[in-house]
């Protein structure tokens, strides 16, 4: 399919998210790298960095959930603990879907 923007495929998303549930950056990520790759891939070359791009793009896309507070989302004081793209438990900002 056609390409939409990173922030149409994170809204499509946690338009999934039902309400009252809790989500982390990594669940989008995941989300985003299975079923809109291409989206993904396109925001993802596109930032520019010279370390660690992964940190980098991954950061970019938890700014881009923020844009979605507090509208249709809340973010919790607390973090997440959960599996990242390389399988590593780590810690992740989450949000509660209104």
């Amino acid at each position: 399919g056609l390409s939409m923007s990173i922030s149409t495929a994170i809204r499509e998303i946690i338009d999934r998210v039902q309400s009252g549930h809790i989500f982390d950056s990594h669940y989008v990520i995941e989300e985003l790298i299975k079923k809109y790759s291409d989206d993904y891939l396109e925001f993802a070359s596109s930032i520019s960095c010279s370390l660690n791009r992964t940190l980098t793009v991954h950061g970019n896309i938890a700014q881009e959930i923020a844009r979605l507070e507090p509208a249709i989302i809340s973010r919790m004081k607390e973090l997440s603990w959960s599996n990242n793209i390389h399988g590593n438990a780590s810690s992740c900002i989450c949000w509660k879907k209104l």
